[in-house]
């Protein structure tokens, strides 16, 4: 489970960093961990006019999960987030929604990690 945690919080600070890189003031986590696994739900502001960086993003934590290079691949993102490194968070998670509204400028996303 100690390593569970760890994956989780690993996954929060790249949301975390990537938003900050998109200018977000408001960055909220809710993390709800249960028998089945962990569910994470991050919602943030940011400025400008980021759309397709948003449907970048999306595409990236739509990715299917690849149980075989967990371990492996966060071993490679290192400790300086460089942007690039949200598709980690899609191949560590099992199912993601992304609620985007552009007109508030925000953005809400919701995913499942599942425990094996």
């Amino acid at each position: 489970m100690k390593y569970e945690r760890l994956v989780v919080s690993r996954i929060v600070s790249e949301l975390m960093n990537f938003f900050f890189s998109m200018g977000a003031h408001d960055f909220s986590t809710h993390v709800l961990r249960n028998e089945k696994g962990f569910e994470i739900c991050v919602e943030s502001d940011y400025s400008g006019n980021p759309s397709s960086k948003i449907r970048e993003m999306t595409r990236l934590l739509r990715m299917p999960r690849a149980r075989e290079m967990e371990e492996y691949s966060w071993s490679l993102s290192g400790d300086i987030s460089t942007g690039q490194e949200i598709y980690l968070v899609g191949i560590m998670t099992d199912d993601v929604t992304v609620e985007h509204d552009e007109e508030a400028g925000r953005v809400r996303i919701s995913l499942t990690r599942l425990l094996e």
